[in-house]
């Protein structure tokens, strides 16, 4: 394995099913100590997925990464807070609430010259041209 963290140290340990002494790199023992934590965050991650499954692949890492930065936040959140009573599906929830209140409280610009040109923050539909025999065809069948 290559590794910049790591000497090329090898170390004895044993086994936890046959109890045989093995020499193993650095590299991997402490790999191995800390791949609970990455299952852990798996878990959490599989339990509340974002993406739908017909979203492309950007979207789908995006939204993978935005999922990673909330449970990183969750939890500095419950390592800050001595009574952490909230789920991370609650803590998503609150997030998310607050985000879309935060949206709503952001106004237009209040020039007034915009204002008098008739801008304003709600798209106007835009109208097709009807053909005219579909218009003939519709007066004769209300005939």
């Amino acid at each position: 394995m290559i590794s910049t963290l790591h000497t090329a140290e090898v170390i004895e340990t044993t086994s936890r099913r046959t109890g045989v002494a093995k020499k193993k790199p650095n590299c991997i023992i402490d790999y191995n100590t800390h791949m609970h934590s990455v299952d852990t965050v798996d878990r959490y991650l599989a339990h509340h997925p974002f993406i739908c499954k017909t979203v492309k692949w950007p979207k789908k890492v995006f939204f993978y990464l935005i999922q990673c930065c909330l449970f990183n936040s969750y939890v500095t959140f419950s390592n800050n807070n001595p009574n952490p009573c909230k789920s991370f599906l609650d803590f998503m929830s609150d997030i998310t609430e607050s985000l879309i209140h935060t949206s709503d409280v952001v106004s237009s610009p209040s020039s007034s010259s915009d204002e008098s040109e008739g801008s304003s923050r709600t798209p106007t539909p835009i109208r097709k041209k009807v053909p005219q025999k579909m218009t003939l065809l519709a007066g004769l069948m209300e005939n």
